[in-house]
Order: C-alpha cells, then sequence, then structure tokens
C-alpha cells in the first residue's frame, strides 16, 4: 500500500487527533507541516484553508480529524477508539476553557519554534487573524500570571474526571482522542503547575501515538 501523507500545523489541536492512530495502529505516514500563510496548498487539495488533510493511497484527500481518525482506526477490522461518550461535564470544562487556552497559547506559538511558523509572513498571517478573534497578543502574555493561575485552577476540576492516564472514560475512546489534542498544548506553557493525574495522561498518550510534548520548549 502507498504510503499515506498527512498535512499537519504541529500547534494545532485537530492535527493531534489525526496522528495518533498512526503510531497507536503502526500505520506508516509521512507528516508534512505547512506554513501558516500558504493558503494555496490546503485550498488545493479541499476547497479551504484548514488542516488536518490526509491523502489517502488512491490519492484523493480527506479533511476533518475525526473522520480522518474513523477511517484509520477502522482500516484493519479492529477498532481500538470507542465513540465519545458525550460526557457533560468533561463537555462543559472544555467549553469554559476554550478562551483561556486561546489566550495562552496563541502568543506562545508564533515564538515556540514549530514548523507553521518558520518565517516572519507565517507568524504576521497567524497574529493578523487571531488578533481579530482575542485581542492583543502583547496584552495576553503581560496577563500570564492570572491566565495560569486561572488554568492552574481549571486543572484541579478536570483531574479527577479522568478515569486513568490510559483513558479519560472507561474504555480507550474517541473522547481521548480530543482530549489529548487539546491537552498536549498546555505543555508549552512555562510555570503551569499540572496535576499529577493530567500530566500522567499526557505523557502516557504523548508515548503512544509518538507525539512530543512542549516542555522542552515551554515559554
Amino acid at each position: 500500500m502507498t504510503t499515506m501523507r498527512l498535512f499537519i500545523y504541529d500547534h494545532c489541536p485537530y492535527c493531534v487527533r489525526a496522528r495518533m492512530p498512526f503510531s497507536m495502529k503502526n500505520i506508516p505516514v509521512d507528516i508534512s507541516v505547512l506554513s501558516n500563510d500558504d493558503e494555496a496548498t490546503p485550498i488545493s487539495m479541499i476547497g479551504v484553508k484548514a488542516c488536518p488533510i490526509l491523502e489517502k493511497p488512491d490519492g484523493s484527500f480527506m479533511a476533518e480529524s475525526l473522520d480522518i481518525v474513523k477511517y484509520l482506526d477502522q482500516l484493519d477490522g479492529s477498532p481500538i477508539f470507542a465513540e465519545s461518550a458525550n460526557r457533560e461535564d468533561l463537555n462543559a470544562w472544555l467549553k469554559k476553557v476554550n478562551v483561556l487556552f486561546k489566550k495562552l497559547l496563541y502568543p506562545r506559538w508564533i515564538i515556540s519554534g514549530v514548523g507553521e511558523f518558520q518565517t516572519q509572513s507565517a507568524i504576521d498571517y497567524f497574529t493578523h487573524k487571531k488578533t481579530k478573534e482575542l485581542g492583543s497578543f502583547s496584552e495576553a502574555l503581560a496577563n500570564s500570571y492570572a491566565l495560569i493561575k486561572e488554568l492552574e485552577d481549571e486543572l484541579k476540576v478536570l483531574a479527577p474526571m479522568i478515569h486513568s492516564e490510559k483513558h479519560v472514560n472507561a474504555q480507550l475512546s474517541i473522547d481521548d482522542v480530543d482530549l489529548f489534542g487539546r491537552l498536549r498544548a498546555i505543555t508549552l506553557i512555562k510555570g503551569l503547575n499540572i496535576p499529577k493525574e493530567i500530566s500522567a495522561y499526557i505523557e502516557h498518550f504523548s508515548n503512544i501515538s509518538g507525539i512530543p510534548t512542549f516542555y522542552d520548549v515551554a515559554q
């Protein structure tokens, strides 16, 4: 079978989702990190600027992270991810911290060294676009102390929701694909105190998915 190719942004939680099944199911893949200001490449594949994008063995393209996960998981006829439990507590928590994550992470991604921000034009593109959504990056960075404290309080709420380091529910599921995709990013936040339950969960999924954390380059 021709090796599939996955186009990603390293910072993107949806791209983390799509990457996870490859190592967890021993599926060969070539990973390509697109520059954040490259509109032409993704538009030529799926008609919009978005990642992840999977190039399948037949040369066709697939978008939408969870569609990619389900496609990969079912290739061998032995899926490993149960359906989402649609937990109200977990969904409410993720919704509550959404803007907080963005305030802490958007200004840090552009100085993190990830592949999509290797040029000034890519940094400028992202900054211009996300400033419209979030407000000033410099203001968010200046408010880091209060934002980090707020996130630490929220992580204390999340910790008891995690069943074990191996799955957030009673079994491995799509909820783990979603949660690790989001939690991996917080390892970029220097000085953040992460509860041991969450830290163990992040490390476990980093190890089995082959997707590294950002502790070494935390900002």
